[in-house]
């Protein structure tokens, strides 16, 4: 019996950390949407100016240098993920 009881605790443990880690997911991508006001798929400089953290790190995550932000620099840099896990927070 505290077999069972053990591996039930263990799929609920692993259920509730997914489920965690898929809500921070979608409160990133949807703190990411707020900023691309042009719904172009890239943060300009312009609309990176609404959130003065990323503003700060712009040139950092800008590895083309094109003066704004794909997806995929994005998802590439570790900031990005602490800040929009930050900004899910509030």
């Amino acid at each position: 019996m505290k077999r069972i009881e053990k591996v039930f605790l263990l799929l609920f443990t692993i259920i509730a950390v997914q489920a965690v880690a898929v809500a921070e997911a979608n409160a990133g991508e949807a703190w990411l949407s707020e900023l691309d006001e042009d719904q172009d798929g890239y943060i300009s400089l312009k609309e990176a100016v609404a959130d003065t953290r990323l503003l700060r790190l712009f040139s950092r995550i800008d590895d083309n240098a094109d003066g704004q932000l794909s997806i995929d620099e994005l998802k590439a840099s570790e900031e990005v993920e602490l800040l929009s896990m930050r900004a899910s927070a509030k």
